[in-house]
């Protein structure tokens, strides 16, 4: 009974928590955007680059503008973009429950002895499997959604951004959380659902490091040593060069010496030979370059190094993996409350992976001015709603509203678990409303500027007034 209560109580600080974080990372997003003026921006997208249609005559602007129907994107949306996700998502939950089976069956076979042991190895064989098979999935996820994205052909960046956001979290969702919902919900072994997320995070974890720094350190590596090679044998061909060409110089400038008293009568003839020669023979375009060649201007420098490294290509895979972690947090805490543990050790590793791969594998990506982390926002306020629904759920499969009231009916239960949910969502929406968005003192700094600003317009107006009546009563005289 002990347990069932601290399950509730577990429960409920967890919806209060995620509840209150985003709120303070909302206020907390408000005083970084103030102090780096960007609040208030409303930013004017411009067309995106890939954006594709027919020209019309806008009625706005009176110029040919590129255009494309809605009603060709929602067709494509209806047609290929939800076929293909739905495809997507149920091939990969039946690899998943087919995955599930299979670790039951080694199960059975462990405990009648059916199936050697080999120091747990066979045991944990089918959950790395699993942890490889959605690792694999998700990489797919990425380039079907950007597929799909690109060819609904969206206007706005922002729009794009959004499809993008949405139809890679629908995926995941599936991919990650399919396989533990499962075991706690149909299953109801707990034990195995621990093993199950521990192997999740931990190889996980591992997997990404590897693929995300460790694979392209070492293919960038191995770019760099190969242009490295090339601009050392192309200092020793400039070299080698080098030496001939003073070798020509000389022997040239000894028969210059040796036809001095013919110089009048051969001064044309003269120009062209040398011309001839130097051109020919010593390459005299490089010629006049090698008294500035140097071994040290031939060598690549830090500019050439990081040209060559690959480009950094987005967000959606850092924001997508943190916002994961928030649902196994808030969905699996009360199940298993070392998913904080590890949600924490992983987060403490990936900022030490994305300094090193921002410092020493990919370029540096150009910055760009937002308020906010946009849709993703939106996900996690919804991921709590979810969570209410899901720790609900979780109340009743486990047992914990029948051994508190055992004598409660099946349909009690059912309408005390409702009511519960609706309470908290209630208790949510109320805290959400009470506390501030924006801090107080941004606001007043916000007013400050607001009113000096109004300040300064209507000094500009008197200003531009008395000079025009000025210049009326000069006039006038």
């Amino acid at each position: 009974e002990l347990d069932d209560k601290l399950f509730v109580i577990n429960a409920f600080l967890n919806i209060i928590w995620a509840t209150g974080f985003l709120i303070f990372w909302r206020r907390r997003q408000a005083e970084l955007a103030f102090k780096w003026n960007t609040l208030d921006m409303e930013q004017i997208e411009a067309t995106r680059s890939a954006y594709t249609g027919e020209l019309r005559r806008s009625s706005v602007t009176h110029q040919n503008e590129v255009y494309y129907p809605s009603w060709k994107r929602l067709l494509f949306r209806l047609f290929v973009t939800i076929p293909m996700i739905g495809i997507n998502i149920v091939l990969v939950s039946f690899l998943i429950l087919l995955i599930i089976r299979f670790q039951s069956w080694v199960d059975r076979q462990l405990k009648d002895g059916h199936l050697p042991h080999l120091m747990s190895l066979t045991e944990l064989f089918p959950k790395i499997l699993l942890a490889l098979v959605t690792t694999i999935f998700s990489d797919v996820y990425k380039s079907v959604c950007r597929w799909l994205t690109i060819k609904e052909n969206y206007r706005e960046q922002q729009k794009h951004d959004d499809q993008m956001v949405g139809k890679l979290f629908a995926c995941a969702c599936v991919n990650s959380y399919f396989s533990v919902f499962y075991i706690a919900l149909f299953t109801h072994k707990y034990i195995r659902l621990s093993h199950q997320l521990t192997t999740i995070f931990v190889i996980k974890q591992f997997w990404g490091n590897i693929k995300e720094a460790i694979i392209p350190y070492i293919v960038s590596n191995t770019r760099l040593s190969v242009l490295i090679q090339m601009s050392k044998k192309e200092r020793a061909r400039y070299a080698e060069r080098k030496d001939l060409n003073k070798e020509l110089k000389r022997i040239l400038d000894e028969w210059r010496n040796s036809e001095l008293d013919k110089a009048e009568r051969q001064k044309d003839n003269n120009a062209y030979t040398t011309k001839a020669v130097d051109d020919i023979l010593t390459d005299n375009t490089l010629n006049r370059r090698c008294s500035d060649i140097t071994f040290e201007s031939l060598s690549l420098s830090q500019a050439e190094i990081e040209c060559s490294q690959p480009k950094w290509e987005d967000l959606y895979e850092d924001y997508l993996e943190m916002v994961i972690q928030f649902g196994y947090i808030i969905f699996l805490s009360t199940l298993f409350p070392l998913a904080a543990f590890f949600s924490l050790l992983n987060n403490i590793i990936e900022i030490r992976t994305d300094a090193f791969k921002l410092c020493m594998i990919y370029q540096r990506p150009f910055s760009q001015r937002v308020k906010d982390i946009g849709h993703w926002q939106k996900i996690m306020e919804y991921m709590v709603f979810a969570a209410i629904i899901i720790n609900c759920i979780f109340c009743s499969t486990r047992g914990v509203v029948r051994r508190l009231v055992p004598d409660l009916p099946f349909a009690a239960e059912i309408f005390i678990l409702v009511c519960m949910e609706h309470l908290l969502i209630l208790l949510c929406k109320v805290i959400r409303s009470t506390i501030e968005y924006v801090p107080h003192w941004v606001r007043v700094e916000k007013s400050i500027m607001e009113h000096r600003r109004r300040e300064a317009l209507k000094k500009l107006e008197c200003d531009a007034l008395h000079l025009k009546e000025n210049r009326s009563h000069n006039y006038d005289e």
